[in-house]
C-alpha cells in the first residue's frame, strides 16, 4: 500500500471544532483532502474517484452510512477525531498532536493489514430460537418473532423459568416450568440444558437437553454459567425498544456467513501439543468458551474450535510460546500502533508530554471513551488509545514494550463485570509487570488496571485522567521500533535487555510461582550424559545441542515451564525451578553441560562422550543375564564405534560366540 494513495476527510461538526485542517494534513501528506467545512461529501468523492485513490481516513463516525454510500468500493478508515480528541481535550496543541498520531498510525497499521487476508470458515445458521423467561415479555418476543418473515415456518420455543408469577391458572403454561442449568455450544448449535419444575409440588421431575440456533435469556438474573456470545441474547432491562432490538438482532444472524478465524496454531513450537505427553494447557484452561480442548487419541495435541472461538484473545495472551497467535488485530499490528502513537518526534510539535498508552477493550473499555467524547469529559490528551477485543488479550510483553517504546504509563480500561468471565489471567499479567518495573527502579505505579460498568463512565475517565496527569516521566530513551518477531518471549528479551541496558541494572533472580509460565531449568552436570531428549522436545529452543564442542546449552528467558525436558530426562538431572532472572546471562544460551569424547579402541574415531559411555556401561555390566555377554575381551566391545563394534562382533561369532 503506498503513502501518497491516500486522502482524508475531515469534519468539524459545522465549525464547532478548531481543528487547524492544514496543519493535520500537511503532517499526514495526503493527496486530497476534504471537509465539511469546505465541501460536501458527494463532491469530494468525485475528486477521490478522479485521482483513484484507494484508501480514505473519515474523520468522523456521525454520518457513517452515508459515507459508506459516497465512497463505495474503497478502503474507509474511520477515526472519531472529535470524540477522541477535539471535544474531550481542553489543550488544544495536545489534541492535534494526538489527533495526528491517531491518523498516522492507523495508516501504518493498514500497510501491515493489507499484506494478509483473514481466514474464514462458513457459517450457516438457521431460524430457531429458545426463549427463556421469568418476564411476561418473552412471550411478547416470541410473537414478535412469529410475525417475522424468517420466522413463518419454524416457531419459537418458549421455557417458562418457575419464578415467572404472572400467568392466569388455566394457562397452559402454567405448570410447564424448567429451569435452565446450562447452555454449550456456539452461534448455530446450542445445546440448552433444563430440569422440568412441577408447579404445583415444587418437585423436579427430570432433565432434558434442547437444541437451538440462537437463546435469548429474559431474567432478573443471569443464569449461572451462562456466558455472553454471540448467539446468545441477554436482556435485564425490557421494553418496547429493547425487544424490537432484539428481534432485528436475532434475524441479524441468521443466514450463510463467512465467519473469522481468529487464531492461528502452529503445533511445532506448542508446549503442550504434538509431544505425546500432556503438559501445559494454559490455552485450555483460559479459554471461557470451551474452544480449545486436547485431542488425547492424537498424541495429546491442543486443537481449536474455530466456530466455537468468540476472539477474545486470552488463550492467545495465555500461551507461553505464541503457539497461538491472533489474526486481527495481529501482534504487529499492535506494536506498528504503539510504536508510532509514541513517536518522539519534534517535526511540527506533534510530541505529546508524557503519553501513556490505553490499551481498552471493544465493550465498556470503548463505550467509556466513547461517552466522553459525547458528553464532554475532560481527560488529558497524554492517553493514547489502543483498542484490543478484550483486557484478556494483553500480555505482559504488551504492557512492557509500551514503556520500552517511550510510554510514561499505561492503563487497562474494561469491563467491571467482564462478559468474557474471570480475569484472573489479565491480573496475573498485570502483577508480573508491575514487578519486572519495581525490580528496575521504574515504578510499579505506571501501570493501571480502570474498570467501568454502565453509568459509571465519567467516574473511570475521572480515574483514567488523574493516572495520566500525575505520572512522571520515563527515565527512559525509545531505543527499538517495531520488532520482526512479534513472540512474547522475543519481545521480552528486546525488553528486558532495553531495561538493563538504560537502568544499569541487573536485579538477579525473581520468584515466581507455578501461575506464571516462566521457569528456569537446573541442570546437575555430572549426572548429564548428554543424550539430548531435553532439546529433541523442548518446543521453545530454550535447550539446544551443539555437535562443536559437544555442548549442551540453555536460554532461560526461552523457557515456559512446560516441564516437558523434566518428565524426557533418562537421568532425571533436570530440576525446574519458578523463578525469573533479570540479567544478561538469561537472554543469550549458556552451556550447562558439556563432556569429553571418547575415541574407539579400534579406529581412534571419537563416537561418544565419556559420561554417556560410562551410563551405558553401568547399567548393562549390572544386568546379571548379560553378564557372561560381556565377560572377557567382549568387555572393550562398548568402547568401540558403531562400525568397529560390528565387526568385532562378526569375529567373535565366528569363534563360537553365541550373542
Amino acid at each position: 500500500m503506498k503513502e501518497n494513495r491516500w486522502g482524508a476527510f475531515l469534519c468539524n461538526c459545522s465549525s464547532t471544532l478548531d481543528e487547524d485542517f492544514e496543519k493535520i494534513c500537511k503532517i499526514a501528506s495526503f493527496v486530497e483532502v476534504g471537509s465539511e467545512k469546505h465541501m460536501k461529501i458527494q463532491e469530494f468523492a468525485k475528486k477521490v474517484d478522479k485521482k483513484g485513490l484507494e484508501n480514505i481516513i473519515v474523520g468522523c463516525s456521525c454520518e457513517k452510512s452515508l459515507i459508506e454510500d459516497s465512497f463505495k468500493n474503497k478502503n474507509l478508515h474511520f477515526l472519531d477525531l472529535k470524540g477522541q480528541c477535539f471535544s474531550p481535550h481542553d489543550n488544544i496543541e495536545g489534541a492535534h498532536s494526538k489527533a495526528i498520531k491517531l491518523i498516522q498510525a492507523e495508516i501504518e497499521v493498514s500497510k501491515i493489514k493489507s499484506k494478509y487476508t483473514v481466514p474464514v470458515n462458513p457459517l450457516k445458521v438457521g431460524n430457531s430460537v429458545l426463549i427463556y423467561t421469568d418476564y411476561s415479555e418473552g412471550l411478547k418476543l416470541a410473537s414478535m418473532l412469529e410475525g417475522t418473515e424468517k420466522f413463518s415456518a419454524v416457531g419459537v420455543t418458549i421455557c417458562i423459568s418457575p419464578e415467572l408469577d404472572n400467568l392466569e391458572d388455566d394457562s397452559p403454561l402454567f405448570q410447564q416450568r424448567s429451569k435452565l442449568i446450562g447452555v454449550e455450544g456456539r452461534l448455530g448449535n446450542f445445546q440448552i440444558k433444563l430440569q422440568q419444575v412441577s408447579k404445583i409440588n415444587g418437585e423436579d421431575q427430570k432433565d432434558f437437553t434442547l437444541k437451538s440456533e440462537q437463546i435469548v435469556i429474559i431474567t432478573k438474573q443471569t443464569p449461572t454459567g451462562v456466558k455472553k456470545r454471540t448467539g446468545i441474547h441477554l436482556l435485564s432491562s425490557i421494553n418496547k425498544e429493547v425487544l424490537e432490538n432484539t428481534v432485528n438482532n436475532i434475524q441479524g444472524l441468521i443466514g450463510n456467513f463467512h465467519k473469522p478465524v481468529h487464531v492461528k496454531y502452529e503445533k511445532t513450537i506448542c508446549a503442550g501439543g504434538d509431544k505425546g505427553i500432556e503438559t501445559c494447557g494454559r490455552c485450555i484452561s483460559f479459554c471461557p468458551y470451551d474452544a480449545i480442548s486436547r485431542q488425547k487419541e492424537i498424541s495429546n495435541r491442543i486443537i481449536v474450535d474455530h466456530y466455537s472461538c468468540e476472539g477474545c484473545g486470552a488463550c492467545v495472551s495465555a500461551c507461553p510460546t505464541s503457539a497461538l497467535e491472533f489474526t486481527e488485530p495481529s501482534p504487529k499490528e499492535i506494536y506498528s500502533r504503539m510504536a508510532t502513537l509514541l513517536s518522539s518526534s519534534n517535526k511540527n510539535n506533534e510530541n505529546i508530554s508524557k503519553p501513556v498508552i490505553v490499551f481498552h477493550c471493544e465493550e465498556m473499555g470503548k463505550s467509556a471513551l466513547q461517552i466522553a467524547g459525547k458528553t464532554p469529559l475532560r481527560y488529558s490528551p497524554s492517553v493514547l488509545p489502543v483498542e484490543v477485543p478484550c483486557l484478556r488479550y494483553v500480555s505482559e510483553s504488551n504492557m512492557l514494550a509500551a514503556i520500552s517504546l517511550g510510554a510514561a504509563g499505561v492503563g487497562l480500561l474494561g469491563c467491571e463485570n467482564c462478559p468474557n468471565g474471570e480475569r484472573e489471567l489479565l491480573y496475573q499479567k498485570y502483577e508480573f509487570s508491575q514487578n519486572i518495573l519495581e525490580k528496575f527502579g521504574l515504578g510499579k505505579d505506571r501501570i493501571r488496571i480502570v474498570t467501568t460498568e454502565s453509568g459509571s463512565e465519567g467516574e473511570s475517565i475521572r480515574t483514567l485522567d488523574e493516572f495520566a496527569s500525575n505520572m512522571t516521566e520515563l527515565p527512559l530513551n525509545p531505543s527499538w521500533n517495531i520488532p520482526r518477531q512479534t513472540g512474547n518471549r522475543e519481545i521480552l528479551s528486546e525488553i528486558l535487555s532495553d531495561f538493563i541496558n538504560q537502568t544499569g541494572i541487573e536485579p538477579g533472580s525473581v520468584k515466581l510461582d507455578s501461575k506464571h509460565a516462566f521457569a528456569f531449568a537446573e541442570v546437575n552436570e555430572s549426572g548429564c550424559t548428554l543424550c539430548r531428549s531435553c532439546a529433541n522436545v523442548c518446543p521453545t529452543n530454550a535447550f539446544k545441542f551443539e555437535e562443536d564442542g559437544y555442548t549442551l546449552k540453555f536460554k532461560h528467558i526461552n523457557c515456559v515451564g512446560c516441564g516437558l525436558c523434566e518428565k524426557v530426562c533418562p537421568e532425571n538431572v533436570i530440576t525446574l525451578k519458578e523463578e525469573i532472572f533479570l540479567e544478561k546471562l538469561a537472554l543469550d544460551y549458556v552451556t550447562v553441560a558439556e563432556d569429553d569424547m571418547v575415541a574407539c579402541l579400534k579406529c581412534n574415531k571419537p563416537y561418544i562422550n565419556r559420561r554417556a559411555l560410562e551410563a551405558v556401561e553401568s547399567k548393562l555390566f549390572n544386568i546379571e543375564s548379560l553378564k557372561s555377554t560381556f565377560s572377557g575381551d567382549r568387555k572393550n566391545i562398548l568402547k568401540m564405534c558403531p562400525d568397529c563394534r560390528t565387526i568385532d562382533a562378526v569375529r567373535e561369532v565366528e569363534k563360537g560366540w553365541v550373542p
